[in-house]
């Protein structure tokens, strides 16, 4: 009851008399906030700049009479929710249905009881302060869907970088072996499906333990980070997928790749490993660092082999690079 008797009236009568009888009236049924007015003009101004909660409108007035003013007032977004009682001393049917058609909530008779008065204000009231109720839950919930949509996208952005560092090796930042793994069998199939080849490079480090043992392991991984940026900045296409295969190893998926390609790759990467003339004095072969590269291609859809069968040919051309003298490529033949 205290939230319908704080509510703000706007009383618009031409005749001073009947403003103030209607004023005294709302004030004895406990209404304190009551703003009276001589015209519809001026009403509407006071709508546009103050929070009403309702309107007593006189239907029998100059220049603008009530059937007018309540026609601005419902044509206007901010003041069509406002109930709009009309008075008038004039007990017409077709008059009360025009202004009910026209928006107005009821329609009272003067000289009014005041019980009916009492009775239709407190009903408009309530329905506008349900209606101010429902519009604030209806902010307070889109706000809250905002609110929503913003954390879902934050967290969404959070496992996207979770899942991309699940993904990188910590050191290096390249892709890790479990990354690897998982291309790997998606590639194969994709090659499977395509009718295409797929190839596959390992290569790892000459004599990386020695070189860990002359100069410590911070320097050792300071050189598998410049290995990694080297033989990223080989690979050129999207598919191509670098990952770190394991200690001073690294792997290389060729998706659409032919034995020449991928032999061609190699060599680039070899070249541009031993270009950067990292010191390796403990190194039997070379003054500076060098990297041993085995590669292997297979056609997936004209043999029957997998996916760990490619790696173990690669891995066997490393090995034969190794024992041929290291820094140099291989490509596996079963010739």
């Amino acid at each position: 009851m205290s939230e319908i008797n704080e509510a703000k009236l706007l009383v618009i009568d031409d005749d001073p008399m009947n403003r103030e009888i209607l004023y005294r009236h709302l004030r004895n049924l406990g209404y304190s906030d009551i703003t009276l007015t001589d015209g519809g003009k001026s009403g509407l101004e006071i709508v546009a700049s103050n929070s009403i909660d309702l309107i007593l409108l006189d239907m029998m007035m100059p220049v603008m009479n009530g059937l007018e003013t309540l026609t601005h007032l419902k044509a206007n977004f901010q003041s069509r929710v406002i109930p709009v009682i009309i008075i008038s001393a004039l007990d017409e049917k077709e008059m009360m249905l025009n202004c009910i058609q026209k928006g107005a909530e009821d329609y009272l008779i003067k000289p009014y009881d005041r019980v009916l008065l009492k009775a239709r204000v407190s009903a408009c009231l309530e329905k506008k302060i349900l209606h101010d109720r429902e519009v604030l839950n209806n902010q307070k919930l889109e706000a809250a869907y905002k609110e929503l949509a913003i954390a879902y996208h934050d967290l969404e952005v959070v496992k996207n970088e979770l899942e991309a560092l699940s993904h990188r090796d910590g050191l290096t930042g390249i892709a890790n072996r479990r990354y690897f793994d998982t291309t790997l069998e998606r590639e194969w199939n994709a090659a499977h499906r395509e009718k295409k080849r797929l190839s596959l490079i390992l290569f790892d480090i000459d004599y990386f333990k020695k070189y860990n043992d002359t100069y410590g392991h911070l320097a050792g991984d300071d050189c598998l980070c410049q290995v990694a940026i080297t033989a990223s900045q080989v690979i050129k296409r999207p598919r191509d997928t670098l990952a770190r295969y394991g200690g001073e190893e690294f792997a290389i998926i060729l998706p659409d790749t032919n034995e020449v390609g991928a032999a061609f790759c190699a060599e680039q990467i070899r070249y541009a490993i031993e270009n950067l003339n990292i010191s390796h004095s403990s190194s039997q072969i070379n003054s500076c660092v060098t990297a041993s590269i085995g590669t292997s291609t297979i056609c997936p859809h004209e043999q029957i082999s997998t996916a760990q069968q490619l790696i173990k040919e690669a891995d066997l051309a490393l090995y034969q690079a190794k024992r041929e003298g290291r820094n140099c490529v291989k490509v596996w033949s079963t010739n």
